[in-house]
């Protein structure tokens, strides 16, 4: 899981920085699915990631498994994106390391 976190986190390796004020946009689209499902139009909304961003962020970190697509890409709203249990494990590691 540390592995995972350091990805998210944009480190290479399971120290991050808990003292840095912003987040990588990995860190940023996988807190915005503790939400809930969403589309990358709503990832991006009220973040500095854009909509593109959003998206490619989201099929790597589907690639991870820390994201499934619950809604194909074909949809008429467009895909549907959420945390796995991996992913959420993952968010709440990366959470609790920054009040750390």
């Amino acid at each position: 899981m540390a592995a995972d976190a350091g990805f998210v986190q944009g480190t290479s390796g399971a120290s991050a920085s808990a003292a840095s004020s912003t987040r990588s946009a990995r860190e940023t689209v996988l807190f915005r699915l503790i939400e809930g499902p969403m589309t990358p139009q709503e990832v991006s909304e009220g973040t500095k990631v854009g909509v593109g961003k959003a998206h490619r962020t989201l099929n790597e970190l589907q690639g991870r498994d820390l994201v499934e697509l619950i809604v194909p890409e074909n949809a008429s709203n467009g895909p549907i994106f959420g945390l796995t249990v991996q992913g959420e494990k993952v968010a709440f590691h990366i959470q609790r390391q920054s009040k750390a």
